[in-house]
């Protein structure tokens, strides 16, 4: 199992009956090690943590670029080029509560898959866990929520130009994106880090307590939501296509033993 201090241990535990919990793709109690791929990338791409949006402009947009593309080519016909070149649309954007352990547990262990873990020495192992330490503590998810944005390959398996939200800056995202919960109160942005390049996440950060100590989530509450400004919706906004208003949240369905997981 990864190994991490006694206080990461003990949310490891609690965490694994929350993702149990309602993850049909999980058996209960398995540990971490033991997920296989396909369970790592359900957390990821299909848990209460995240949500898909497909932009439906977007997927116009591909589809005239597609058939733009098959009348300017002569070297194949119509029946041998991919459907997706006339079909397609942009990789959809997929929204994560990365502060949330099991979106970093999933991470934690799709790393371990893909570095051959379990063939590792323990010497090997250890640096291994040491690497990826920050990854599962996570210092800033502590004071902060934290939430990621990424554009994943679609099915043909491509990626459009740039990244989401790629070059843009803490003040142009300021005002254009916060976190509403069901009593109709907003977390504002205090940070944000944009993507370096294609494939990477937008990170976007909220306090978890206002300027009084108050919560902003707690189990009493029934859902949130992360919500962009109806004025970030303008041609200046070059993303503006690929996103929806907003992305909702069912807090009971991260909330486990009375503990809100997010």
């Amino acid at each position: 199992m990864l190994k991490f201090n006694k206080s990461v241990l003990a949310v490891l535990i609690v965490t694994l009956t929350a993702v149990a919990f309602g993850q049909s793709a999980l058996e209960k109690n398995k540990p971490i090690d033991q997920w296989t791929q396909k369970e790592a990338t359900e957390i990821l791409n299909n848990s209460a943590w995240v949500r898909t949006y497909q932009s439906n402009e977007g997927a116009a947009a591909a589809a005239a670029a597609g058939a733009r593309r098959q009348q300017s080519d002569n070297r194949l016909v119509g029946s041998e080029r991919s459907r997706s070149d006339l079909t397609g649309a942009p990789p959809p954007i997929v929204m994560r509560l990365y502060s949330g352990l099991p979106i970093r547990l999933a991470i934690a262990r799709l790393r371990q898959i893909a570095a051959g873990y379990e063939k590792m020495n323990d010497k090997a192992k250890a640096e291994f866990n040491q690497a990826n330490k920050m990854l599962l503590e996570c210092p800033a998810c502590k004071n902060n929520y934290v939430v990621s944005l990424t554009q994943i390959p679609n099915p043909s398996g491509e990626f459009v130009e740039e990244a989401i939200f790629e070059g843009m800056t803490l003040d142009q995202m300021k005002g254009n994106a916060w976190l509403r919960n069901d009593k109709g109160e907003k977390r504002e942005l205090i940070h944000f880090i944009a993507p370096a390049k294609r494939g990477d996440s937008a990170m976007f950060f909220f306090a978890r307590n206002d300027d009084k100590g108050n919560a902003f989530l707690t189990k009493d509450n029934s859902e949130f939501s992360f919500v962009f400004d109806g004025n970030f919706f303008t041609s200046k906004n070059r993303f503006a296509y690929l996103i929806p208003r907003q992305f909702d949240f069912k807090v009971s369905k991260i909330t486990v033993a009375d503990t809100l997981v997010f």
